[in-house]
C-alpha cells in the first residue's frame, strides 16, 4: 500500500508581496493584525514562506466576507 504525498506549493516573501501588490510594511501588519486573521508563514532558514493552499483560503474567506 502506498500513501499518497501531496506536494505543498510555498510562497517566498517576495512572491507574496508581489501576489497582492502590497509593500514589506504592509505584509508585515497583517501578519501582526489578528483582525486580519492573515495566514502566519512558515520560518525557514530566518526567512518566510507561506504555504499556497492557506493564502488562497484566506482569499476565499475575504471574498465570502465582503460578500455577506
Amino acid at each position: 500500500m502506498t500513501a499518497t504525498k501531496e506536494k505543498v506549493e510555498f510562497l517566498t516573501g517576495p512572491q507574496v508581496r508581489e501576489r497582492y501588490q502590497k509593500s514589506h510594511v504592509t505584509m508585515w501588519r497583517w501578519v501582526r493584525d489578528p483582525a486580519l486573521n492573515f495566514p502566519q508563514p512558515i520560518k525557514i532558514n530566518r526567512l518566510n514562506y507561506w504555504r499556497l493552499a492557506d493564502l488562497e483560503s484566506w482569499e476565499n474567506a475575504q471574498v465570502d466576507k465582503n460578500a455577506a
